[in-house]
């Protein structure tokens, strides 16, 4: 699994209102190129905009500990690479 990329894209679309939209309106499309399983891309095709509200509701929905998405968010990598 690659946990990694996966908790990249959920921090990430958590912080970029744009890629959010984008993740929202097509996710199967937008995660082609990404190494994720196919676990992690049903989670995110599944996820809403109000899974989005805050850190606590994100990793509810995504099933990862909270503890884990907040870290990824200060990570550079997580601010500068867009869906």
């Amino acid at each position: 699994m690659s946990q990694r990329e996966f908790m990249i894209v959920l921090a990430h679309a958590h912080n970029c209102g744009m890629c959010r939209a984008r993740l929202l309106a097509n996710s199967t499309t937008l995660l082609v190129s990404r190494s994720l399983s196919e676990a992690e891309r049903q989670v995110l095709a599944e996820l809403d905009n109000d899974d989005f509200l805050t850190p606590e509701s994100l990793a509810r929905a995504a099933k990862v500990p909270r503890r884990e998405l907040e870290s990824f968010s200060g990570e550079p990598v997580v601010r500068l690479r867009h869906l």
